[in-house]
């Protein structure tokens, strides 16, 4: 081997890591990789690829919606509401979903929008939170909740009180999270979560948002840095064939 394909070697050997190439991705974000529920709602069966904690009939603290009469989602959605299993019960469903593998993004950004229910239930607040997990410390399962398992990366509170009516509505939100100074290491496992907000106890209030159309995007480090260092090893090694 040449000294100049030796350098060329080093050099990328070195550089390697700074060269990320981002693996998180969104899948499923607008819930319709399943059949259109029309009118109907689901309560039983998660969406494809995500996870949910009640799965059994009567239990509407999470379910899935169709859009014919409801709303003005998309097909599906999720809709966050009541428990009554027993009757009433707690505001405390969540949905979440693996987004992969951390490969040394700067940031994930998760938008969608929030939905009214178009017989005038409060359409209230829910909550979007990014997770981490170590490696294959935790698998994902129906009834297992991420958040008591992973670490915290980002939340926010999403407040769509203000479209409450008969007209089907919309509100777009927006929620980020810095993987910069979160201790994450590639390879670990970051996850999406969508939550009802906090419960107030009060078994006789309760709101129904619903969420649709899920994107994500990423931003992963320039190459700036490690091209810069390429063409310094590149001159020294020009130098010392001179």
């Amino acid at each position: 081997m040449n000294a100049l394909l030796k350098a060329f070697v080093m050099v990328a050997v070195v550089l390697s890591p700074v060269f990320v190439h981002g693996q998180l991705v969104l899948r499923n974000g607008n819930f319709d990789d399943d059949p259109d529920l029309g009118g109907a709602d689901e309560t039983n069966l998660a969406p494809t690829g995500w996870f949910t904690h009640y799965t059994n009939d009567g239990s509407w603290s999470d379910f899935r919606f169709g859009n014919n009469g409801n709303g003005g989602w998309t097909n599906n959605g999720i809709t966050l509401g009541q428990n009554y299993t027993p009757d009433p019960g707690p505001e405390d469903g969540y949905y979440y979903t693996s987004l992969g593998n951390y490969g040394g993004e700067v940031s994930a950004t998760v938008s969608g929008f929030g939905y009214n229910r178009v017989n005038q239930n409060p359409a209230g607040a829910f909550e979007v939170a990014f997770y981490s997990t170590r490696g294959t410390s935790f698998t994902g399962a129906n009834a297992a909740d991420v958040a008591a398992a992973g670490t915290l990366l980002a939340k926010q509170m999403i407040d769509i009180s203000s479209i409450t009516g008969a007209t089907p509505l919309s509100l777009p939100f927006s929620v980020q999270a810095l993987f910069t100074g979160s201790g994450i290491q590639p390879g670990d496992q970051v996850w999406l979560r969508i939550g009802d907000g906090p419960d107030d106890a009060n078994l006789d209030a309760f709101d129904e948002p619903t969420i649709d159309n899920l994107t994500l995007t990423t931003v992963v480090p320039e190459p700036t840095a490690a091209l810069a260092l390429f063409g310094i090893a590149a001159a020294a090694l020009r130098r010392r064939r001179v």
